[in-house]
C-alpha cells in the first residue's frame, strides 16, 4: 500500500506538471500542499506555481477553474493576473477536509486557462492545462499503554492495557527496545486496535538494577490507508528484584497430563544457600513420590541441575508455576514464593476410522470412502486438513486433501473421497493429518490403516443358459416321441 501510494503521487506529479509543459502559454511547474496528511476536519493550502516558459507571448485572461472531490471544500478562489513571457506566478488555494471524509487519496484538479496574442499574425490562441494534487486524508492513531503493576521483582506475568484516541491502527505488533525485555519471545502481535485492548505478556526484569527503570515499547503499526508506522511509548516502573536471585531453566519438555521428568537447571547469582528445597503450590505441577525437590547446597554463581517425576496439568505453552523456595540462611529456615517458568507440550491426538461404499471394494470399481477423524487429546486442535492415499486404488477428486477445521475436545468430523480401486488384495491405506495444537505447534500425523480389494464379481449364470436351453430341448422330444406316441 505505501508503495501504491508513491507510485500514484508520482503519477499524478507527472499528469500535472509534463502535460503542462506540452502547450504554449502557461504551465505548472510546482506545487506543494501545506502538510503530508490531513485528518477530517483540518484545513490545508496547496500552492501551484504557473509559469509563461520564456520564448512565449504575454499570457492575458487567464482563468482557474477547480474540480475538488467530495470529501474537500474549497474555501476561496484567488484572482489571477497576466503573465509576461519568462514570468511565473504562485496561486495558492484553501481547502477544508470535511469532518466525514473517509481515508484515502483525493485529487484536486486544477485546470488553467489562458490567450496567447501572436503579433506577427494578430492571431490569439487559447490554451489549457490541468494540474491534479493528491491530498492523503488519514485518521492517525493515537496510541497510549498502560500496566496493571508498578513494580517488576524479576519475571512477571503483567497485563498491559492499549489505548487508541485515534484511528484504527492495523496489524498492531509491541516489543520492548530497553533492558527489559519480553520473556520467551520477540514480539506480541495484538492486531488491529480500534479503542481499548488489554494484553498479558511476561516481562523479564532480572538484568535490571533495583529502582526506577523506563521501558521503551517499540509499537509497529498501519494506519488506515495501509502506511506503516513505529511509534514509541515509554512505561516507567520499579524494579525491586526478590532477596532469592535464582534463575530457573527447564532442561526437557513436558507433555500436559502425562507423567514425565522435570529437569531444572538452577543459576544462582546471589549469596550462597543452604539446603534449598523447592516445593509447588500449583496444583497444575504435582510432584510424585514426594513433596518437595531437595536443591541441597548452591554457591554463589553455581549452575545446579535437579530432576523430579511430576504429573503436568497445564494449558500448552508457558506457564508461570507458583513455588516455594526454602533455605536455611545463618542457621534461620526462610522462605519465598517464586514463580518457575514452565513449558509443556499439548496432547493432542486423533484417531481415525473408515467407511467405504458401497462396501465391499471390489477391483476396478469407484468408491466413496469416509474419514472420521476424532480429536482424543485434551484441548481443541485447529486448522484440521485430511489427505489420503493408497497404491491400490487412484483419488477421482480435484484435489488429495480435504478441510475440516477446528475440533473441540471429544469431537469428531467425517470427510469423503472419490476413488477407483486398481487392484484386487489386502494393502495399507495412508491418511494423513495435520493440525495445529493448543501450544500454536503444527502436527503432521500419518495413520496407516489395511484395507481388502476383492475381486470383481463375474456372472456365472451366463455360462448356464446354453445348458439349461439343451436340457429343456431335450426334455421336449422324449415327451414328444415316447410319450405322445403312446397317447
Amino acid at each position: 500500500m505505501k508503495m501504491f501510494l508513491r507510485i500514484l503521487i508520482c503519477l499524478a506529479l507527472v499528469a500535472g506538471v509534463f502535460t503542462g509543459l506540452s502547450f504554449a502559454g502557461v504551465s505548472v511547474s510546482n506545487y506543494t500542499v501545506s502538510k503530508s496528511t490531513f485528518q477530517p476536519g483540518d484545513t490545508g493550502i496547496t500552492t501551484i506555481t504557473i509559469t509563461n516558459p520564456t520564448g512565449n507571448n504575454r499570457v492575458t485572461g487567464l482563468t482557474m477553474t477547480i474540480y475538488n472531490p467530495s470529501g474537500i471544500t474549497v474555501t476561496s478562489s484567488p484572482l489571477l493576473a497576466d503573465i509576461e513571457s519568462g514570468g511565473t506566478a504562485i496561486v495558492s488555494i484553501p481547502f477544508k477536509i470535511d469532518s466525514d471524509a473517509k481515508p484515502g487519496i483525493y485529487l484536486l484538479n486544477v485546470e488553467f486557462e489562458g490567450i496567447t496574442s501572436q503579433t506577427s499574425t494578430s492571431t490569439q490562441t487559447t490554451s489549457s492545462n490541468t494540474v491534479s494534487v493528491p491530498i492523503i486524508v488519514v485518521n492517525s492513531p493515537i496510541l497510549s499503554i498502560a500496566c496493571d503493576t508498578k513494580a517488576l521483582s524479576g519475571v512477571d506475568s503483567v497485563t498491559l492495557m492499549l489505548a487508541n484516541n485515534g484511528g484504527s491502527a492495523k496489524s498492531l505488533r509491541i516489543s520492548t527496545a530497553g533492558t527489559t525485555s519480553l520473556y520467551g519471545v520477540n514480539e506480541v502481535y495484538v492486531g488491529e486496535l480500534k479503542d481499548s485492548e488489554n494484553v498479558t505478556v511476561i516481562l523479564d526484569s532480572r538484568n535490571e538494577s533495583d529502582g526506577p527503570v523506563t521501558i521503551p515499547f517499540l509499537l509497529v503499526y498501519d494506519d488506515e490507508i495501509g502506511t506503516s508506522h513505529s511509534d514509541t511509548a515509554n512505561l516507567r516502573l520499579t524494579v525491586k528484584k526478590e532477596v532469592l536471585d535464582l534463575s530457573f531453566t527447564q532442561q526437557e519438555s513436558l507433555t500436559t497430563k502425562e507423567d514425565g521428568t522435570l529437569l531444572l537447571e538452577i543459576l544462582n547469582s546471589g549469596q550462597a544457600l543452604s539446603d534449598v528445597r523447592i516445593s509447588f503450590s500449583d496444583t497444575g505441577v504435582k510432584l510424585k513420590g514426594a513433596s518437595e525437590i531437595k536443591v541441597g547446597n548452591i554457591s554463589s554463581g553455581e549452575n545446579k541441575s535437579v530432576s523430579a517425576s511430576v504429573y503436568p496439568d497445564l494449558t500448552p505453552g508457558l506457564n508461570l508455576v507458583n513455588a516455594t523456595v526454602k533455605w536455611v540462611e545463618k542457621d534461620v529456615q526462610k522462605e519465598q514464593a517464586v514463580q518457575i517458568p514452565i513449558t509443556v507440550e499439548s496432547d493432542a491426538n486423533v484417531s481415525v476410522y473408515l467407511e467405504a461404499k458401497p462396501s465391499p471394494m471390489t477391483a476396478g470399481a469407484e468408491h466413496t470412502i469416509s474419514v472420521l477423524i476424532s480429536n482424543i487429546g485434551s484441548y481443541p486442535i485447529d486448522n484440521v486438513d485430511v489427505g489420503l492415499s493408497s497404491p491400490q486404488f487412484k483419488l477421482l477428486d480435484v484435489t488429495p486433501r480435504q478441510y475440516i477445521g477446528s475440533l473441540a475436545k471429544d469431537d469428531f468430523s467425517t470427510v469423503q473421497f472419490n476413488v477407483k480401486t486398481t487392484s484386487e488384495g489386502s494393502g495399507p491405506i495412508y491418511i494423513n493429518v495435520m493440525y495445529r495444537d493448543a501450544s500454536g505447534e503444527w502436527v503432521n500425523k500419518t495413520i496407516t490403516q489395511n484395507a481388502v480389494v476383492y475381486a470383481a464379481a463375474t456372472d456365472e449364470s451366463a455360462g448356464l443358459v446354453p445348458i439349461i436351453i439343451v436340457i429343456a430341448l431335450a426334455g421336449i422330444a422324449v415327451w414328444f416321441f415316447k410319450f405322445r406316441k403312446k397317447a
